[in-house]
């Protein structure tokens, strides 16, 4: 993460909450964590959104046939370039 915390979430310093805390345990960019601990989280906060989403809109077995092959056949920075565009799909999808 190359920007503050507060770029990509509602965060402004000076702010306490879990976002603060988190800040000011591992660093303004989450420099204090490491790639695994960063993939950790990703795939924990990943998954609670799924569920939620799942409720309104059920998900197909197709993806997963998907992944099969995006890990078969993608080179790990392919995947990470993936996983960004489908983060910024989510976000920007309404």
């Amino acid at each position: 993460m190359t920007k503050p915390l507060g770029y990509y979430t509602g965060y402004t310093p000076g702010d306490e909450g879990l976002l603060a805390e988190l800040q000011e345990a591992y660093g303004e960019q989450l420099q204090g964590l490491n790639r695994s601990e960063k993939l950790c989280l990703i795939t924990l906060i990943s998954a609670d959104l799924l569920i939620l989403a799942s409720i309104e809109t059920p998900y197909c077995s197709e993806v997963f046939l998907w992944m099969i092959r995006i890990k078969e056949e993608l080179a790990i920075a392919d995947r990470e370039g993936l996983l960004s565009a489908l983060i910024d799909g989510v976000r920007y999808q309404k």
